[in-house]
């Protein structure tokens, strides 16, 4: 007997397993878009609503939204709320980011260089023969993570940040990164999540080596190249971000 989504994110809601119920609810709300149950143009429950709905998190949720929003089968509207794509708009065009997505991952990307970057120094500096072969590990797993699962790309790409601050000896650098975790996350996705995937393997690539001269200078204890290393990998998202962000207004 095969089961529906819902009915399968119902008997995996005891799991425990983030990343399955995240899955999980893509599907079910990719069912009832197909369905016809949210029909184009129309509005998604709130968070709360769907939090209730299938017994998950408000992370599971917005994961799965924002997964939905990058596959531009959603779309936010600023202070309204979030509505089923009816593939006439600009949402429809490959590479579209709404406004408040786009806002709020430059927001938290114009953070994240503040302070990834001292971090990389601090951990450079700091780091212990432990922490270093973790972070080594972590890197090693990123290079077998398939291409083509943008989820799983995006939350090694976070264990490897995550893996610096604790390199940093600095429990507040990692306190942060934990905090941001989910928006974080959610701008990981929209990077490594390229429609074209000859696009996104070459993304991919580079990715991985900016972690690796990431991963050198820290090796090295290379305070500078470190800092370096870090801001040039955060860098270049924050302003295509920005260019995105002064396009729309003029």
């Amino acid at each position: 007997m095969t089961l529906d989504a819902e009915t399968l994110l119902k008997n995996a809601a005891s799991s425990g397993k983030r990343r399955s119920l995240t899955e999980l609810v893509i599907q079910a709300l990719s069912d009832k878009i197909e369905r016809g149950e949210y029909a184009p143009g129309a509005k998604l429950p709130t968070e709360p609503e769907l939090c209730s709905e299938f017994g998950v998190s408000r992370t599971v949720v917005r994961e799965a939204v924002a997964s939905l929003k990058l596959g531009r089968r959603l779309i936010a509207r600023h202070g309204v709320g979030v509505f089923v794509a009816d593939g006439n708009g600009p949402s429809a065009e490959p590479g579209y980011l709404d406004t408040a997505t786009l806002n709020n991952s430059m927001h938290v990307l114009e953070l994240r260089t503040g302070v990834e970057t001292e971090c990389a120094a601090y951990a450079a500096q700091r780091r212990s023969e432990a922490h270093l072969r973790a972070l080594k590990e972590i890197y090693a797993r990123m290079e077998i993570v398939a291409v083509d699962d943008d989820a799983e790309c995006a939350r090694a790409d976070f264990e490897f940040h995550l893996a610096v601050a604790t390199c940093s000896e600095n429990p507040h650098f990692a306190s942060i990164l934990r905090t941001l975790g989910q928006e974080i996350i959610i701008d990981l996705r929209l990077k490594h999540g390229k429609a074209n995937p000859k696009e996104r393997k070459t993304y991919i690539k580079r990715i991985q080596r900016e972690h690796g001269d990431i991963l050198d200078a820290i090796e090295r204890r290379d305070e500078t190249a470190a800092r370096r290393a870090m801001r040039r990998h955060l860098n270049e998202s924050l302003e295509r971000y920005h260019h995105l962000s002064s396009t729309r207004s003029e």
